[in-house]
């Protein structure tokens, strides 16, 4: 099954919100903005910012293991 836009939206927006003070943020921001510029496909821009949270996710949650 595809998520619609609406649905990726949504989950990037929970993402964003549950990771804002991460130190690494402002980078994924600034990737975010790159992402809106390159990409012309709304959905590739979502899964962009989605993936690069996945990985911000991964890193703070191997810094609460240590």
């Amino acid at each position: 099954m595809r998520p619609s836009e609406a649905e990726l939206s949504e989950t990037v927006e929970r993402m964003e919100s549950r990771l804002r003070g991460h130190p690494l943020f402002l980078a994924y921001e600034r990737l975010a903005q790159r992402f809106a510029a390159d990409l012309d496909d709304e959905r590739d821009v979502l899964l962009s910012r989605a993936a690069v949270l996945m990985l911000l996710q991964q890193r703070a949650s191997r810094a609460s293991d240590s």
